[in-house]
């Protein structure tokens, strides 16, 4: 697995969606997201981002997901707009496969950082670069954590 670093990400104009929700759930919300969001008038432009907040009981994952949209949305009780994500200096791996096996990757990930004595900034963000099938087995996601700059490296 390759691993990337010193990357950054920056994406304008996004619509945030806070809810709780099955870990094996999340991509299947976050692509329902992206399907309706027409209802608004938007449509969606870039890659979906979204990062886990808290574990809670029964499999249950409070998440953050953001999509990044064409225009400013009007207002709306359900979804929050962001009107920038920056990520910088991250440290990225790419899982490719079933969602339920990302967190070995995130091992791999997290391995890295330790390795390389860098210290994390951020907490997990995940892009989903393909959704795959409806049971998720056929994904690719890419795994991000910023890092602090280190000068001699």
């Amino acid at each position: 697995m390759q691993i990337t670093e010193h990357q950054n990400i920056h994406i304008n104009n996004l619509i945030s969606y806070n809810t709780n929700v099955r870990y094996s759930d999340i991509l299947k919300l976050a692509h329902y997201i992206s399907d309706n969001i027409k209802v608004l008038d938007l449509t969606q432009k870039d890659k979906i981002i979204f990062s886990e907040k808290n574990h809670l009981p029964d499999d249950t994952v409070n998440v953050n997901i953001l999509i990044p949209v064409n225009e400013i949305i009007p207002k709306c009780e359900e979804f929050d707009y962001r009107p920038v994500f920056h990520l910088d200096n991250a440290v990225i791996i790419r899982h490719e496969g079933n969602w339920t096996e990302i967190h070995n990757t995130e091992t791999v990930l997290h391995e890295f950082i330790e390795n390389n004595n860098f210290k994390t900034v951020t907490s997990s963000y995940y892009i989903v670069v393909r959704n795959g099938n409806s049971n998720s087995e056929d994904c690719i996601i890419d795994i991000c954590i910023g890092v602090e700059a280190q000068s001699h490296r």
